[in-house]
């Protein structure tokens, strides 16, 4: 991956693609969800306006007849009456509600594969790094997303003015007439504007799909190396890779145990686990050799002895230094004074000092 964007020329292999998807990596258009959502709202207010309008005529009917029936009222009726409202105005507006999200959910459905990505739900603490955060914010997919709120905000104020503009002679006719004749007029500048906010929506968000398809194909593409890398792998069959991975676990035990005559120390479980130390006046800290647990722990130790490196028992810190520190690592700070205690110990019963170098 640490090559540079420069030199990303290759497509994306399928293995690629699938790994992206697992991530969430995939090409979606927000813009198609919004666009679906009001489509799917306003062309239901049009099948169902007339119901919706006799709900709503219904609550406000009766609202207004307890009103003015209620001389003095409960806490109970007060909370039976504010339960009733509640139910009724639920029921007029959870089927735009729900059609609303039913159609954001079929847009999703439509640009990405439905599944169930795991990866996707695994916290990513470098999305809450500021530094990551100032970077996104000066990003050109940033910058897209600004001029793409403008040509929206453009679009949709530039159609409501011309709608507007047009239905003027219509809005002042309204000047005492009916609250029938008020309601059709103002329920059909309604449905018009929505309509048409949908349709530039509809542009808008086609559009973006493309970008974002396009977009996604140049995160996605991958080095020559990368290609070349993945295309061996897949030749290598799950056996051959077993045994190079057992090949090379055991090339680097090998060296980790040739390792181990140099050491001035090994701290022991004593026999679960084993981690050998060398220290000398050129280096920093003691730096782990070799370290390892169970069978290779006892390898350890028998390498140790046959040249004479001094084995010291002490499971705490053996157990410590074997999560910490990874072989070719210095020891970590809080183990410094544990551990020059026992180099101590060690340098006296042999009378002799560190190493130079």
């Amino acid at each position: 991956m640490g090559k540079s964007g420069e030199d990303r020329t290759e497509k994306a292999t399928p293995k690629r693609r699938e790994e992206g998807r697992n991530r969430g990596q995939v090409a979606r258009s927000r813009e198609i969800n919004t666009a679906m959502a009001l489509l799917v709202l306003f062309a239901m207010l049009t099948f169902t306006a007339s119901w919706a309008l006799d709900q709503f005529t219904s609550l406000m009917v009766g609202s207004l007849r307890e009103a003015g029936e209620v001389d003095g009222i409960t806490r109970a009726e007060g909370w039976a009456l504010l339960m009733k409202t509640g139910r009724a105005v639920l029921t007029i507006t959870a089927p735009f509600a729900v059609a609303g999200a039913i159609g954001g959910v079929l847009a999703s459905g439509i640009q990405v594969k439905p599944g169930i990505y795991l990866k996707v739900l695994q916290p990513r603490f470098s999305s809450i790094n500021p530094k990551n955060g100032v970077k996104k914010l000066v990003s050109p997919r940033s910058l897209v997303s600004v001029v793409k709120d403008l040509v929206k905000l453009a679009a949709i104020g530039g159609i409501a003015y011309a709608i507007l503009s047009s239905s003027i002679s219509d809005l002042l006719s309204l000047m005492g007439a009916t609250p029938g004749r008020l309601l059709v007029v103002i329920a059909a500048l309604i449905l018009k504007l929505g309509f048409a906010f949908t349709g530039v929506y509809i542009i808008i968000a086609l559009l973006d799909f493309i970008y974002e398809r396009w977009q996604h194909e140049r995160d996605m593409r991958m080095t020559k190396q990368e290609v070349k890398r993945e295309a061996k792998d897949a030749d290598v069959s799950p056996e051959m890779k077993s045994q190079l991975k057992k090949r090379q676990y055991e090339a680097a035990v090998r060296r980790m145990m040739a390792s181990v005559p140099e050491a001035d120390v090994v701290i022991t479980n004593p026999t679960h686990f084993a981690v050998a130390m060398r220290y000398a006046k050129s280096l920093p800290a003691p730096r782990v050799v070799a370290k390892g647990a169970d069978r290779v722990a006892q390898r350890i130790i028998a390498i140790a002895e046959e040249h004479e490196v001094a084995v010291v028992q002490d499971p705490p810190l053996a157990r410590s230094l074997f999560a910490a520190v990874e072989v070719g690592d210095y020891i970590p700070p809080e183990a410094f004074s544990a551990v020059a205690e026992i180099l101590a110990h060690v340098y006296q019963v042999a009378a002799r000092e560190p190493a130079l170098t």
